[in-house]
This record gives structure tokens, C-alpha cells and sequence, in this order.
């Protein structure tokens, strides 16, 4: 039986995808036993290109899964292996932007979407399933949470706008407990693009440190040169530098994951 996490965050910039795909690959490197799968849940589509370029099926994607005007594809064809073992991705495409308008006719239904679609399915074939979000609080990072049974929220550390948004999603990941998803528990902050150099890095470990003592990742993620540089390229960061520093984070941050669900 697996877990659905939730990473989102209502800005842009946190690097919410870049935490969705390496995590997902620490973890397939932590136990080749593991099955991990990234759904992308934002029609930008910025994981699926990393994580399976163009090699999908246009016909099968987060769209054709989720449009309420056509009979839903399966879901298993709509899930893709990546480069990596044991990863899995489900894409999405700028098309889904558009369903948004014909999901919000119908709202109270819509929130169960995909609960309703994938849960099931990820639960019994994927150990791990994380969500990636756009950056806004709305439709999609409600249904997102609503299928979920936890979150992940990352803030840059060199960002003090990423702070100031912080309580509206926590205050969603609340809302969404009490009103949709009684099982959704907000698992960690996540500080990420940490550089120790700069004063505004070090006030951020500290305020999170301080006011979230018991609700924030011990492990953080470091700028790292070669983790922008992975980001440009639409790579991870074990394909682009495996030995680098980030990747050292994030092997860490899966021990973590592992350790605070009882599966380390």
C-alpha cells in the first residue's frame, strides 16, 4: 500500500517540480524495490519534460484522463516509464489549462477528480506518488490535495515572497482536512535553494526553524550550480551530476521521507 504526497506552493519559483522529480528518483535510488510515480499536474508540463521529454502518446495524458466531456482514457495507458528504474511519470499538457473552466461548472464534484481517477490505481501499483502543482492556490492544488495523504510544501530560501504566501496554502492544506480529505496530514516544509552566504538564506532557516520547529525537513537544498544547471537543461540532477552537493540533499531528503513515515 503507497502514499500520495502533494508538493505545491501558491508561488513560482520554489522549485516545486524540481523537488517532485529528484525526490522521486532519490527514492528509487535509495531501494531499487521501490516504485515511484510523478504525476504532473501542472499544464505547463515542466515534469513531464524532464522527466519523459517528448516521448508520449498525445492521446493519453492528464487531459484525456480528466476531460468530463469525453469517456476517461484508462489509466494505466496514460502512465509512462522514465529513464530512471522504478520511476514513472503521467504527463500532462497545455490543453488541461482549459478544463478548468468546464471542471468549475460542476465544482463540488470536480474535487474529488482525481481522487476519483488515480488513487485507487496509484496506491495499489506505486509505493510513492507525488504531485506536482502549478504555483497558485486553486483548482488544481485542491484536487491535488483532495487525493492525497500528504503535503509537501518547498520555499526558496533566497525569497522573502516565499514566505509571505506560506500561510494561505497551509491554511488550505487545513481546509481541504476538514472539509474534503480527512486523511491529509501537511507532512514538511521543505527549505530549498539554501546558500549560507547570504543573510536573507540564513534568516529563512531561522524563521522556519523557529515558528515551524516541528513541521519542517531537517535535510534543506542547497543552490547548487549544477542543480541550475540540470533545471535549464530539463534534466534531474542524477542525470546531469549524480556526485554533485544537491544530489547528496536529496539522498538525505529521501532517508528523511523514508524515516518520517515509518518506511526507512
Amino acid at each position: 500500500m503507497g502514499v500520495v504526497i502533494t508538493v505545491g506552493n501558491n508561488k513560482g519559483g520554489v522549485g516545486k517540480t524540481s523537488v517532485a522529480c529528484n525526490l522521486a528518483v532519490a527514492l528509487s535510488r535509495h531501494d531499487k524495490n521501490l516504485k515511484i510515480l510523478v504525476v504532473d499536474n501542472d499544464s505547463q508540463s515542466n515534469a513531464t519534460s524532464i522527466l519523459l521529454g517528448d516521448r508520449i502518446d498525445p492521446n493519453y495524458t492528464m487531459y484525456e484522463l480528466l476531460n468530463p466531456e469525453e469517456p476517461p482514457a484508462p489509466i494505466e495507458k496514460c502512465i509512462y516509464p522514465t529513464g530512471h528504474a522504478g520511476v514513472f511519470c503521467l504527463p500532462n499538457t497545455e490543453d488541461t489549462s482549459i478544463l478548468e473552466v468546464l471542471l468549475c461548472q460542476n465544482i463540488s464534484d470536480s474535487f474529488h477528480l482525481l481522487r476519483d481517477k488515480l488513487r485507487a490505481f496509484a496506491l495499489e501499483k506505486f509505493d510513492f506518488t507525488l504531485i506536482d502543482n502549478p504555483p497558485t492556490i486553486g483548482m488544481w492544488l485542491t484536487l491535488s490535495l483532495v487525493a492525497s495523504d500528504f503535503a509537501i510544501v518547498p520555499i526558496d530560501a533566497g525569497s522573502a515572497h516565499s514566505i509571505e504566501g506560506l500561510q494561505r496554502v497551509l491554511e488550505l492544506i487545513e481546509h481541504v482536512q476538514q472539509s474534503l480529505n480527512s486523511d491529509l496530514r501537511f507532512l514538511r516544509l521543505l527549505v530549498n535553494r539554501v546558500d549560507k552566504r547570504t543573510l536573507i538564506s540564513k534568516q529563512i532557516l531561522e524563521l522556519v526553524r523557529t515558528k515551524f520547529e516541528d513541521y519542517h525537513f531537517e535535510t534543506y537544498i542547497p543552490l547548487n550550480t549544477a542543480i541550475q544547471q540540470a533545471e535549464f537543461l530539463g534534466r534531474t540532477i542524477y542525470e546531469y551530476d549524480p556526485s554533485c552537493r544537491a544530489a547528496r540533499h536529496y539522498k538525505k531528503l529521501a532517508n528523511e521521507v523514508l524515516t518520517l513515515l515509518g518506511m526507512g
